[in-house]
């Protein structure tokens, strides 16, 4: 730490930490879940993973009152665009 920096904890900021943790540790377990029933990672791991951009920016934009720029939003749009060609690809399984 630099001399004189401060760092300061509040009991919202643990709040949110260990909330953020708990989100994370059940994606990961969804991803384990969903590619367990024979969903190549391919499709499974850029769903999982896009969703929590989009949910993310939603959640923060009509939540935490976040502002997301048109660009921003159109980004994320092309995300989901692209997850959905992802998603909807017949996959090649091996064997």
């Amino acid at each position: 730490e630099q001399e004189g920096a401060e760092t300061l904890m509040n009991s919202t900021g643990i709040y949110w930490s260990i909330a953020a943790g708990a989100f994370v540790g059940i994606a990961e377990i969804l991803s384990f879940l969903v590619n367990g029933k024979g969903v190549p990672a391919t499709q499974s791991i850029p769903v999982i993973i896009g969703g929590s951009v989009f949910f993310g920016a939603v959640l923060g934009n009509l939540w935490l009152a976040e502002d997301v720029s048109y660009r921003g939003w159109l980004g994320i749009f092309l995300i989901m665009l692209g997850i959905t060609l992802v998603g909807v690809e017949p996959g090649a399984s091996s064997g």
